[in-house]
């Protein structure tokens, strides 16, 4: 596959044959793109918690109000987040690194959190303390390349005040929170 600046004939010709670029080039280049950190949870079997640290989550639409994220086809928990009726985003304060930590790793995030991290009333867990929080209803969901694209309606939503974590070039980092949620209309 061939890098660099230009999409000539060649380079449109090795994408369109199933080829395309190297993982470990895709990668990189992803990783130069910033994202939010969010952790997704449901409810799994005798009400136990199933959450996992998540930067594929994006919005698609204000009316009907829809997200979307997704879950690699062969993560454990599939069954769990498939399955599930609704699902609980948490969006991540710069102070929650370690709970990003926590939940981004298979091993870990089965291990239990205790009631200061996370919140079980409603119809989805919750991180305490995150900037924001959606609550959605399972709209769909969508086999796409090695994942599933899980589209929810979101029923509520909850805002607090600080900074938002994100994730660029494989390390957390802080966003401002100067413009913070007091000036939404929402609140």
């Amino acid at each position: 596959m061939r890098t660099g600046p230009a999409l000539d004939a060649a380079a449109i010709a090795d994408a369109a044959d199933g080829t395309g670029p190297e993982p470990a080039a895709l990668r990189h280049v992803f990783g130069q793109y910033p994202t939010g950190v969010a952790v997704v949870a449901v409810h799994g079997a005798a009400g136990n918690p199933v959450a996992m640290t998540i930067n594929s989550f994006t919005t698609l639409s204000l009316r009907p109000p829809l997200v979307a994220w997704s879950i690699g086809e062969h993560a454990v928990d599939l069954p769990r987040f498939r399955d599930a009726p609704h699902f609980g985003i948490s969006v991540l304060s710069s102070a929650q690194e370690a709970v990003a930590r926590h939940f981004a790793d298979p091993r870990r995030r089965r291990t239990p959190t205790g009631t200061d991290v996370l919140d079980m009333g409603g119809a989805a867990p919750r991180v305490r303390d995150a900037v924001g929080w959606l609550l959605c209803t399972v709209e769909r969901s969508v086999p796409v390349g090695d994942h599933l694209l899980i589209l929810g309606r979101v029923v509520c939503v909850e805002a607090a005040p600080g900074a938002a974590l994100a994730y660029h070039r494989s390390r957390y980092t802080p966003i401002d929170g100067r413009a913070d949620v007091e000036a939404s209309p929402w609140t």
